[in-house]
C-alpha cells in the first residue's frame, strides 16, 4: 500500500469514528454533553490533520512537492 492509500484509509476510519460518536450522542440523548463535545473535537482535529497528510502524500507521489 502506498503512503497516500494508508493515509486515506486512516482518514476513512477516523470519519467512521466521528459518525459513530455522533450516533452514540443522539442515542443516549447526550447531544451537547461536555464529555462528548471534547471527544468529538479531538476527532475533528485529528481528521483535519489526516486530510492535510493525505493531500501532502498525494502531491509527493505525483511529484508536485
Amino acid at each position: 500500500m502506498e503512503g497516500s492509500e494508508i493515509a486515506r484509509r486512516d482518514h476513512q476510519r477516523n470519519k467512521s469514528e466521528i459518525v459513530k460518536l455522533v450516533k452514540e450522542m443522539f442515542n443516549q440523548e447526550k447531544w451537547g454533553d461536555e464529555e462528548y463535545k471534547k471527544k468529538l473535537q479531538e476527532l475533528v482535529v485529528k481528521d483535519e490533520e489526516l486530510v492535510k497528510d493525505v493531500i501532502k502524500k498525494i502531491k509527493l507521489e505525483k511529484g508536485l512537492e
